[in-house]
């Protein structure tokens, strides 16, 4: 394969997880230069359907009947802050502290709002909130935000995406009521491809890589 490989990724995938090595790899196995796409999970399926990418790598899974999806690994959203949280966070603890939360209507949001539910939560629960478009702002409002053991700043985010900032102490992690909230990441593709197999190589590819 000599053309460009059109590859599409929601924002915590292509920002915080895929880059680097992989896509080198990925390049390499099809000896072709990978153009690399992050949009939303939404836009990442339309791409997919018009035929516009090759492969798609989402995080919620929007279902389509024109497409093949293949599950990938799975990830953890987790509550982190620039100061030490209490482990686990219960609704006391939690009305202190002020969330950075995704837009209303994003699939992470809903995500997360069926687990508060689940619980007998909201994001009423929290002391205060303040919308941000990705997990990136999200990320660095947490990095930028002032150390408040009081009523400290936090966001719900993709436990991968920060695993260097746990691993360094620069952000630390805790769990609502030692309840973890687990979500699958997808491959997809469009089932009327002309040639799945260099997609169904690269699939396989990723997937061994994250057992």
């Amino acid at each position: 394969m000599s053309k460009s490989f059109n590859l599409g990724t929601s924002p915590t995938i292509g920002t915080h997880i895929l880059p680097g090595e992989p896509l080198i790899n990925i390049g390499e196995r099809l000896n072709s230069k990978i153009k690399l796409t992050i949009a939303t999970c939404d836009k990442i399926i339309e791409g997919v359907k018009k035929k516009e990418l090759d492969l798609g790598l989402i995080e919620s899974p929007i279902f389509d009947d024109a497409l093949v999806y293949k599950e990938w690994m799975e990830d953890e959203l987790v509550i982190c802050s620039k100061t030490p949280l209490q482990e686990p966070l219960g609704e006391e603890e939690l009305s202190h502290c002020k969330l950075l939360c995704r837009n209303e209507n994003s699939p992470t949001r809903i995500f997360i709002t069926d687990f508060f539910e689940k619980l007998g939560l909201s994001y009423e629960t929290f002391d205060s909130l303040f919308e941000i478009n990705n997990a990136t702002s999200a990320i660095q409002g947490i990095k930028w935000s002032k150390p408040n053991s009081d009523h400290p700043t936090v966001a719900i985010v993709s436990q991968l995406a920060i695993e260097d900032e746990l691993d360094k102490e620069v952000l630390y992690q805790s769990r609502i009521e030692n309840k973890p909230m687990y979500r699958k990441f997808y491959l997809i593709y469009d089932k009327d491809a002309k040639d799945h197999s260099y997609v169904e190589d690269i699939i396989k590819y990723l997937q061994e890589g994250s057992n």
